[in-house]
């Protein structure tokens, strides 16, 4: 099987065998007895036949951009090389040759020999079903579509067989329901992935009911082995895609089944030890939990139902025409639930060597962040201490800690997207820009380029109206503020130097330049900055003439500043950045 352990080991094992392989000796090399030979008739190699052969090798270039081989000077000692079995780009072969080295590759953090769900547990399914085989051909195709533009026709004709196998085998109780999952599944990858379509949502829902079914299956009839971790793998994935389906969707459905079904099938007496021994962590729905890292949502499945509890509220706060009590109560319920998550305190280490614990321990907090950014930007009433600029630049710095290499990259989709939309300064907007390329480089998605489209567009109207708009709309206000001269003569200057305030910083190991230095530094952190006083009071007064209505609405999600309100200028309303902007992975 394409990924399997055995077939690497017998990959490596024949590349070996063929790079140790040594020329023909030449006849001039050879010692041979000619005493009892007549005559010998020197076998003279065709080079001009060798030479047409080798011009004909397939390469893993496309055939549009191959050039023919260098002209080569006879006699000379080649290298044999044998002529490898060439097959089009649309080939099942080639799919799945792709699905395998690819496309499986961002679809899960742990790509280890035995950790990667869809190979282990999806693609072996799909040799037995039709409807399976060809959701996983359509979502490959899709994934490639963007270097190959000829796979984006198979990908819909893989798709269309699919959903006709599919619906068959529901209609006719021909297919297993882990199956119909699965392909369901793998559908909202496939129009996720693809570029005109680019919606999954209806196969997310789709699978919401089969999910249903099968937990209360599993409820009934305990499953184990292989069929419960497959159940499992299923449910959270569906739980993944739903959730942030939701984070990016202004329509109607406030529906909350991944919710009603952890609350159905939780059972909070059972002990949360896995196999290992240390204690689990995870989505309860009635399934053993263990202390692995999910394939799509880290450490950090337990974060995902309040990240859906919140674009929940956000969808109502968008179609309501101003921010009810209500709304603000369950706000705040969703603050303190967000601000008191914590991470597992044990993940057990991945094989594979590009995922570390570390790197998915910080994607979670940004995860976090970006969640509470959000829930601020559409009910700015909510107390909080720290502004929406401090919280975006809080989750572009934990994900900063996660380098490149790392596979965790492949989910920072939705972070990075929230955070970057809010980023001011030059240099953050630049290493913003360099992120998503390196992103796009690896996972060669065009959801990528669509994310930087609306989050460039929300920087250009934010630059327009802070160069333009704000500075007409200042007002100067008069501060009751004592100036210099009379701190000078004050009274209070007369007290004693340990008594007065931050005083106590400049006496700190002398009064160097580089101490004093220190000191105005600490001590703008104290008593807080003068330069940046301005700012701060704007934030607080903000958040209080919010309540009072006095405030625009310009950069909270009715706002035109907004990237809600950027997809809703472009016709986007609606539809869902999993539509024209997929926040996924």
């Amino acid at each position: 099987m394409p990924g399997t352990k055995e077939v690497f080991d017998f990959d490596m094992h024949f590349m070996d065998e063929f790079l140790n392989m040594t020329d023909p000796p030449l006849m001039e090399d050879i010692e041979m007895d000619f005493k009892n030979v007549e005559e010998l008739t020197p076998i003279v190699p065709d080079y001009d036949a060798w030479a047409q052969q080798l011009s004909h090798c397939p390469t893993f270039q496309d055939d549009s951009t191959m050039s023919s081989p260098p002209a080569m000077v006879f006699p000379q000692r080649i290298t044999y090389m044998y002529e490898q079995p060439s097959f089009a780009q649309t080939s099942p072969e080639m799919l799945m040759l792709r699905f395998d080295r690819l496309t499986c590759g961002i679809l899960s953090i742990k790509d280890g020999p035995n950790e990667n769900p869809w190979r282990t547990l999806i693609w072996p399914m799909a040799q037995t079903s039709p409807a399976l085989y060809h959701a996983i051909s359509s979502m490959t195709a899709f994934h490639s579509s963007r270097d190959i533009p000829a796979l984006r026709v198979a990908g819909h004709e893989h798709k269309s067989e699919s959903v006709r196998n599919l619906l068959e085998g529901i209609e006719e109780s021909t297919m297993n329901l882990d199956t119909a999952i699965a392909t369901t599944l793998a559908l909202a990858f496939a129009e996720t992935w693809d570029q005109h379509l680019s919606s999954g949502n209806d196969h997310i829902q789709g699978a919401r009911a089969m999910i249903n079914i099968a937990l209360n299956q599993h409820k009934q009839s305990a499953l184990t082995g292989l069929n419960l971790a497959r159940l499992k793998f299923l449910a959270n994935a569906w739980v993944y895609l739903d959730v942030l389906s939701r984070v990016t969707t202004a329509d109607e459905d406030t529906s909350d089944d991944y919710d009603n079904l952890y609350c159905l099938y939780s059972n909070p007496e059972s002990p949360h030890i896995g196999p290992s021994g240390h204690p689990g962590f995870g989505i309860d729905f009635g399934l053993p939990i263990d202390s692995t890292l999910d394939p799509l949502m880290g450490c950090a499945s337990t974060l995902f139902p309040l990240i859906g509890r919140t674009a929940n509220l956000i969808r109502r706060v968008y179609r309501a025409e101003s921010n009810s009590p209500p709304m603000i109560s369950q706000a705040m319920e969703l603050k303190l639930m967000l601000e008191t998550w914590e991470p597992p305190a044990f993940v057990e280490p991945p094989e594979d060597p590009t995922c570390d614990v570390r790197h998915a321990l910080q994607t979670a907090e940004a995860y976090r962040w970006a969640t509470l950014l959000y829930l601020h930007q559409a009910l700015p009433e909510i107390p909080e201490r720290l502004t929406t600029a401090d919280m975006a630049k809080k989750v572009l710095v934990f994900l900063a800690t996660v380098p490149l290499a790392s596979r965790c990259v492949i989910i920072h989709v939705y972070p990075l997207f929230m955070a970057g939309c809010e980023a001011d300064v030059e240099e953050d907007r630049q290493w913003i820009k360099s992120r998503w390329a390196a992103m796009s480089q690896r996972m060669r998605i065009g959801i990528i380029d669509k994310c930087v489209d609306v989050m460039e567009e929300v920087w250009r109207r934010r630059d327009e109206y802070k160069n333009k708009v704000l500075p007409s709309k200042v007002v100067p206000v008069r501060r009751n503020m004592v100036s210099p001269s009379d701190l000078q003569s004050s009274v209070g200057n007369n007290r004693p130097a340990a008594n007065r305030r931050g005083s106590s910083f400049n006496s700190i190991a002398g009064a160097s330049e580089g101490t004093m230095a220190w000191a105005n530094k600490l001590r703008r952190m104290t008593v807080g900055d003068p330069d940046k006083m301005d700012s701060a009071s704007i934030s607080c007064r903000g958040s209080r003439d919010a309540v009072n209505g006095a405030t625009g609405t310009l950069l909270t999600v009715r706002g035109r500043l907004h990237w809600i309100g950027v997809m809703k200028d472009w016709g986007w309303e609606g539809e869902s950045l999993c539509k024209k902007v997929q926040v996924f992975a």
